[in-house]
């Protein structure tokens, strides 16, 4: 295991840049979407092992968790609420999700497990989250949030989680419904534990963002970009901060953040005994994934939280 600092270096510090995700973002499901460039950067065909049960379980499957969002000009840049005189911050609820999933993966030996970034303090441009976790072959690519609903007070109708996750019917139409097949695996068990299952959310560009095939892009950066980068990646909403039952009982509390992490493992787990390792394949070919910089030559087991 290395640290991620090895990985994002001091020289990194033009990727943790400020302009990237908006400070002003009162719901996740306007925070990471259209921004960055249309396109993802050019990128190579790399072969891979089969997908299937058992598959090359010689390797170890790689797992790349993002813990959304992160600060901006110093400010977090998620959704925030204040209940009872306690303010609720998504970021740090985000990377505390996502910790206590990488924990609970790296007690099975079969995984390696990275984290887009190694403190709530950071952000990191959405394209270059996708890019890291296609550096590193990753077999599933995993954005962690919490949602919100519009205004800032408490919302009734809105509750739950969710996945944004890539359509499919155009471009790389197999990756995109093994992407929804794992959102789906993890939501079933994020309803195991009580949350209210809302389901996909699937949402085309709304400013004319094409794929290289001519068709229209996805609206949310991540799916996007896993798209582009040949990889299966998607967001999941872990409730809403601003309704008073999801806030409660699933995000304001240690034991709480625990469960919800591990139940994202189980469901990687499940989704990943059967499907085995990904494919790395796009529809078209370019120029070689960009390196991320400061990272090593080789790729490690895993970095340490």
């Amino acid at each position: 295991m290395i640290n991620f600092k090895n990985v994002l270096t001091a020289s990194a510090s033009a990727l943790l840049l400020a302009t990237i995700i908006s400070t002003a973002a009162i719901t996740t499901a306007y925070a990471e979407e259209e921004t960055g460039p249309a396109f993802a950067p050019p990128i190579t065909k790399i072969s891979g092992p089969e997908i299937g049960p058992g598959a090359n379980r010689s390797s170890k499957l790689v797992v790349v968790l993002d813990p959304g969002h992160g600060k901006v000009d110093g400010h977090y840049s998620g959704c925030n609420f204040e209940y009872n005189g306690t303010k609720y911050y998504e970021d740090e609820i985000n990377m505390k999700i996502s910790t206590y999933t990488k924990k609970y993966l790296e007690e099975n030996t079969d995984y390696a497990v990275y984290l887009t970034k190694d403190s709530v303090e950071k952000t990191v441009p959405l394209e270059q989250r996708a890019a890291f976790a296609a550096s590193v072959h990753a077999d599933l690519f995993v954005s962690q949030h919490v949602d919100s609903a519009p205004g800032n007070g408490v919302t009734k109708n809105a509750y739950g989680v969710s996945s944004m996750a890539p359509k499919t019917g155009r471009f790389n139409n197999e990756l995109a419904l093994q992407s929804q097949e794992a959102a789906n695996t993890i939501l079933g068990q994020l309803s195991s534990i009580g949350l209210h299952n809302r389901g996909l959310i699937l949402r085309d560009s709304q400013n004319g963002t094409m794929f290289p095939d001519g068709s229209l892009a996805d609206y949310y950066a991540i799916p996007r970009y896993s798209q582009m980068y040949g990889i299966r990646g998607f967001i999941i909403e872990h409730g809403f901060i601003n309704h008073t039952s999801d806030l409660t009982l699933y995000l304001s509390t240690e034991e709480s953040y625990k469960a919800l992490g591990e139940a994202d493992a189980k469901g990687i787990i499940e989704y990943l005994k059967k499907a085995g390792k990904s494919t790395f394949t796009t529809t078209t070919e370019a120029a070689q994934v960009p390196p991320v910089e400061g990272a090593p030559a080789s790729v490690p087991a895993g970095p340490a939280a």
